[in-house]
């Protein structure tokens, strides 16, 4: 397998991306991740599916990044035959390749197809970022990597990096990936750099910078279930949203507001009460750690990727239920001093976990890159035992109560 047992050696040359749908979770780390390695002296192409939605995200890479765009009409196989070529022409025509970072499942075959077939012999990286070839998918991902194999080689030479801990430890355990690093994403200077301003009545806030649905739908179900006026609570969904789905919020009274720029998003963040992580990401739960970051107290479902990020009743709170969402909301509202601090523990976690030094050391270090130090990097242990992080795999037992009318099943 090309790749073996080599390293990216000094930071010249350049690094090759290949990248689906340039959704927010994927450049919550590519975007910064680019930056990184364009610091460090290495030239880069990044192949990127042209999916009209994501569009907005291009100018925010750095410029020096070379941009492929990778028609996305037809189906699936179209797509990949498209990026294939797109792939076999950059890595033949660049005579200084010295890295190939593969991200998601269907460009890691694509990448590891391409490299197997014109022989390139660099580092191969890969970032499921969220693949469901790693959780509902699983069974047909080992599938396509067994039909796969004489084609495409064993991916157990890819070295991979992981924005999640909880994904590293799938990695660790369910696939023959035997480089793994943990690179959380880093989360803009912005976000810790805003003053907390709370409105004078209770404000609960969420959002998302892609339309999602099902967020929506639940932040809507919660919105009017406390719509009590004596209650005096108000709603705000903080970014994009689909047509339908703002209908629905505005049904429910929740405020919209459409903002991008980090700073705006910050500001939105910081005039709230209580954030509230209605759904799960495919990926690193962008939002949630910028609302950490911004010190607000955060109420989250339990699942795995928000397990990672919150430490249950220390700097947030997990729940499984419509009951534990209420009473969480409830705790917050009517305790000030227990705002206050899980705020400021979640805003003191995100900075020993989410800064931007640290990301830039922790990446460079899984490149095999000098890394400055300044950012406290203290790497996850991936050793015979599992995956050991600060953070404990599952909340505190808690007593069971009774699903309510807000359905969580999906999550």
């Amino acid at each position: 397998m090309p790749g073996a047992g080599t390293s990216l050696g000094p930071a010249t040359g350049r690094v090759v991306h290949l990248v689906g749908p340039l959704t927010d979770e994927i450049f919550s780390f590519l975007g910064p991740a680019t930056e990184t390695l364009a610091d460090s002296g290495l030239e880069q192409t990044v192949l990127i599916v042209d999916d009209l939605r994501y569009r907005y995200q291009l100018p925010r890479f750095h410029a020096r990044i070379d941009l492929v765009l990778v028609p996305a009409h037809g189906g699936v196989a179209q797509r990949a035959q498209a990026a294939m070529q797109a792939l076999r022409d950059v890595v033949q025509s660049a005579k200084d390749v010295r890295a190939v970072h593969l991200h998601g499942f269907l460009p890691s075959l694509i990448g590891s197809y391409v490299a197997r077939s014109v022989g390139l012999d660099v580092p191969m990286y890969y970032s499921p970022h969220g693949s469901k070839s790693l959780g509902s998918l699983r069974r047909v991902g080992d599938l396509m990597l067994w039909s796969l194999r004489p084609v495409i080689g064993s991916l157990r030479d890819l070295r991979a990096i992981t924005s999640l801990a909880q994904e590293a430890r799938v990695l660790h355990t369910q696939t023959e990936t035997q480089s793994i690093d943990v690179v959380e994403s880093p989360v803009a200077a912005a976000f810790f750099e805003v003053e907390r301003h709370e409105v004078p009545h209770p404000l609960i806030v969420t959002g998302s910078r892609i339309h999602d649905p099902r967020a929506a739908e639940l932040f809507a179900q919660l919105a009017v279930l406390l719509s009590d006026k004596a209650l005096r609570l108000s709603f705000n969904w903080i970014g994009s949203t689909d047509q339908n789905s703002l209908v629905r919020l505005s049904a429910a009274d929740v405020s919209v507001h459409d903002v991008r720029l980090d700073a705006d998003l910050a500001s939105r963040l910081a005039a709230g009460w209580i954030y509230l992580a209605p759904g799960r990401t495919r990926g690193f739960p962008v939002f949630l750690a910028e609302a950490m970051a911004v010190g607000l107290p955060c109420v989250a479902i339990d699942t795995p990727d928000h397990r990672d990020i919150i430490r249950h009743g220390e700097t947030g709170f997990l729940c499984r239920n419509e009951e534990e969402i209420l009473h969480s909301i409830a705790q917050l509202i009517d305790l000030p001093v227990l705002r206050a601090e899980v705020g400021e523990a979640a805003r003191a976690s995100a900075k020993r976990r989410f800064s931007e030094a640290r990301f830039r050391d922790s990446l460079l270090s899984a490149y095999d890159l000098p890394a400055s130090g300044l950012g406290g990097l203290s790497p996850l242990d991936l050793g015979a035992g599992g995956l050991t992080s600060a953070t404990p795999s599952a909340p505190p037992p808690r007593s069971p109560t009774p699903a309510g009318a807000i359905d969580l099943s999906p999550l």
